[in-house]
Parts: structure tokens; C-alpha cells; sequence
């Protein structure tokens, strides 16, 4: 009964091992003598039973690397576990003269028929009382309306630069854009409205000699008041379009910043408006 011996190994430079095999396997006159024949016989001087393996690696080690290149890249794939990436949106149009035209010219329409409807409530808007009494308010209107179209401008063109460059694609990059964009906005409104009405009290105070605290409160809760609220329904608006804008492959920097101008002097006005006469009714 013969005994197999336990198969030895000799290891190249580059890790390849290689069996070692008696030199009467050996038939290349190229090759030298790596053990002696009388290892490989048993105890009773009968040969015993080689097993020669072929080594798939060649003197580079090829195969090896590429064994390892293929289970990197694999690795690399099945690591990627992130269940945050959500439907990819629609790419927008190739931008040509005849579609931007066709994208920018509704909305700028828009925008001239918001400006004339803010020049319309303000016509009408002229005649009650508290306009009457409480002249600070015609030179808090034009301050506030441009302060507050400045920033909602400037949230449009932020969000729409996001989108486009891929930052609003996966639903937590949508919300994170969405909460800091709309906490930046609130601060910076509620900011712009004290001082836009702290300087209609100064510019009221100064030609009339008279100070009234009175107006100057209706003046501070009413415009702060007004900037809140009209940066909070601007600021979803906002938001839909742009995204409405992304989902049909339109360029958001062509729809949402005209809507920000048309809509921002109109809601503004009209809350400034309503929340002044009431505030004027109670005091």
C-alpha cells in the first residue's frame, strides 16, 4: 500500500507556487534538478503515486492580477449598497434659439402682467385709510417690494444653478437644498422687514418733525409680518417650479426667476396691504 507524500511547493518572486516534481518528470534539458528521486520513494522502496498540478499563473502573474482587478471592481459594485438614488430626473433640451425663446417667453409675459396687477392693487389699495393716516406706508412699499424681490430672485437663480448642475437629484440632496434654502430665505426676510420699516420711520419722522409710536410699531409688525409670509408661499413656489421645471426637461433659469419677479411684487403688496389695515383697525 503506498503512501502519498505531502505534495511540496516552491514559490517564485511574483507568489506564484509551483509543485515541485522529481527530475524524471523533468524532460526539458533547460530545467534543472529540484529534489532527489529517492524522495519519492516509499518505505519499502516501491515508487509512490505524484500528482503534478499546472499552474495557471505565467512568470508575470497575469492572471493573478487580473483575478484581483476583477474581484476589486466587484467589490467596489457590491459595496455601493446607497438606496438614496431615486428615479433619474428627465435631461434637459438641447438649448437652441428657437427653444430658449419658446421657454423665457411665457414667463416674462407673466412677469408684465404681474407688475400691472401690482400697480392695480396699489391703485386701489391707495384710497383706505390707513394709507390715508399712516402716510409711512407709501415709503414702506417700494423699499420692501425691492428688497423682497431681490431675495426671491436670488433663491430662484440659487435653486436653479443646484438643479442644473445634478445637487437636487436624489430625494435627501432635494430636501437638504430645500430646508436650508427656505431657513436662509425666512432669516434674511424677517431681517429685510425691520429695517425697511425701521427706515420708513426715520424718512417719516424727519420731514414732519413728529414722532408717533403708534405708527411706528404698525410699521414694524406689519412689514416684518408681510416679509415672513410672503418668503414662505414665495419659497414653495418656487421650489414646484423648479422642480416641475427639471422633471419636463426645461431650464429652470429660464421659468423660475420671471415668476419670482411677477409673483414677488403682487403677493407682497397684497399682504402688506391686508395686514396693515388690520393691524390699523385694532389700534
Amino acid at each position: 500500500m503506498s503512501a502519498k507524500p505531502e505534495q511540496k511547493e516552491t514559490h517564485q518572486a511574483n507568489g506564484a507556487a509551483v509543485p515541485v516534481v522529481p527530475v524524471d518528470c523533468l524532460t526539458g534539458p533547460d530545467r534543472g534538478q529540484l529534489v532527489q528521486p529517492s524522495d519519492f520513494l516509499g518505505p519499502d522502496g516501491n515508487g509512490v503515486e505524484v500528482v503534478v498540478l499546472e499552474s495557471r499563473a505565467n512568470a508575470k502573474g497575469v492572471r493573478e492580477e487580473d483575478a484581483l482587478l476583477e474581484n476589486g471592481s466587484q467589490s467596489n459594485e457590491s459595496d455601493d449598497t446607497s438606496t438614496d438614488r431615486g428615479p433619474e430626473p428627465a435631461s434637459p433640451l438641447k438649448e437652441t434659439s428657437f427653444s430658449i425663446g419658446l421657454q423665457v417667453l411665457f414667463p416674462f409675459l407673466l412677469a408684465g402682467f404681474g407688475t400691472v396687477a401690482a400697480g392695480m392693487v396699489l391703485d386701489i389699495v391707495q384710497h383706505w385709510d390707513v394709507f390715508k393716516y399712516v402716510t409711512e406706508v407709501f415709503i414702506l412699499v417700494p423699499a420692501l417690494l425691492g428688497l423682497k424681490g431681490n431675495l426671491e430672485m436670488t433663491l430662484a437663480s440659487r435653486l436653479s444653478t443646484a438643479a442644473n448642475i445634478g445637487h437636487m437629484d436624489t430625494p435627501r440632496e432635494l430636501w437638504r437644498m430645500i430646508t436650508g434654502n427656505m431657513a436662509l430665505i425666512q432669516v434674511q426676510a424677517t431681517v429685510v422687514g425691520f429695517l425697511a420699516s425701521i427706515a420708513a420711520v426715520v424718512f417719516g419722522w424727519i420731514p414732519d418733525g413728529h414722532f408717533s409710536i403708534d405708527h411706528a410699531v404698525l410699521l414694524c409688525a406689519s412689514s416684518v409680518a408681510t416679509a415672513f409670509i410672503a418668503s414662505l408661499v414665495l419659497g414653495m413656489i418656487m421650489i414646484g417650479v423648479i422642480i416641475g421645471s427639471r422633471r419636463m426637461g426645461i431650464n429652470p433659469d429660464n421659468v423660475a426667476t420671471p415668476i419670482a419677479a411677477s409673483l414677488g411684487d403682487l403677493i407682497t403688496l397684497a399682504l402688506l396691504s391686508g395686514i396693515s389695515w388690520g393691524l390699523y383697525k385694532e389700534l
